[in-house]
């Protein structure tokens, strides 16, 4: 019975002293889901052993649980990435944009993994989306190995809306494609959709949705640096009664504005109940609510309405 006892006792002191593992949440910005990626990193970068170990955890959650937005993946397939194992950070930033169709910065990385692992023909099957992103990348190989490509590949692209005037005079293709007969030059560029891409939308875009408030908070305004010059309505109730009660507020239309706050408490009430991360979010706005009605001038003329917090 003793060996017996000793072993009980070995399990236990080890079942209480071992270190307890995080897990991540749907969340991608849930306390548990920052503190699972933060254990991961910091074993990644300490040994060889903890290494192995936190990659099969960050595989695991990647192919069975993950964030919604597959920043987990994305994760993943960066520290493959950089160790040169193209051919995991492949699968990775796949299953990434596979659960956030449309974010940029994952497709790209499947195009430059799909490249370095040698699975364009893969991803050029896979999808249209994917032969369009594989035939870019064959073209702009040839290019940059000093070869022309065929028209009808800048006829291919220019169709698919990659191609824009800009790209093809400063682009990646630029040099190769004045390689082409100018006569050639000249139908490709007629043969360019007339509605250009905006950057800068594309831009602000990608900033809005990597802001966590913009779950409850229209954050247009904020990142395009036109805080406080809003002229179009939000359709995000929350941010659009807070403006009718600024307006309210400069007029001194009392009625007006304490209707208003009375939509946005509810809707605060609603963002609440979504889950964790919307809740602390939403609270942080309530604060900020109730001090800029108490110390701001602006609502100096509606200040006894911080009452109703």
């Amino acid at each position: 019975m003793r060996p017996f006892g000793f072993l009980i006792f070995v399990f236990f002191v080890g079942f209480f002293c071992a270190k307890p593992q995080k897990n991540p949440t749907n969340d991608p910005y849930s306390l548990e889901t920052l503190s699972f990626l933060e254990e991961i990193l910091l074993d990644v970068w300490e040994s060889q052993e903890t290494r192995e170990e936190a990659l099969s955890r960050l595989r695991y959650v990647c192919r069975t649980k993950d964030t919604d937005d597959g920043f987990l993946c994305y994760t993943w397939g960066l520290i493959e990435y950089n160790r040169g194992n193209f051919t995991d950070s492949y699968t990775a930033f796949t299953k990434a944009s596979e659960k956030n169709p449309q974010d940029s910065l994952y497709k790209n990385m499947v195009r430059l993994s799909a490249e370095r692992s040698g699975n364009l023909k893969h991803l050029k099957q896979k999808s249209k989306e994917g032969e369009v992103m594989a035939r870019f990348t064959e073209t702009t190989k040839i290019c940059q190995s000093g070869g022309t490509p065929d028209k009808d590949e800048f006829f291919y692209l220019a169709k698919e809306g990659v191609l824009t005037k800009e790209s093809l005079r400063r682009g990646i293709l630029a040099e190769c494609f004045t390689k082409l007969e100018p006569t050639k030059q000249a139908e490709v560029i007629q043969s360019l959709p007339q509605n250009s891409i905006s950057y800068r939308e594309r831009l602000l875009a990608d900033q809005m949705k990597s802001d966590p408030y913009h779950k409850i908070w229209d954050t247009r305004s904020f990142h395009s640096g036109e805080l406080g010059k809003e002229k179009e309505d939000s359709k995000i109730q929350i941010t659009q009664s807070w403006r009718k009660l600024k307006e309210a507020a400069k007029s001194g239309n009392e009625s007006s504005a304490r209707n208003s706050l009375r939509i946005f408490l509810a809707e605060i009430a609603n963002a609440k109940r979504r889950g964790k991360a919307e809740a602390n979010l939403a609270l942080a706005l309530e604060r900020s609510a109730k001090l800029l009605l108490e110390q701001d001038p602006s609502y100096v003329q509606v200040r006894h309405l911080a009452k109703e917090f």
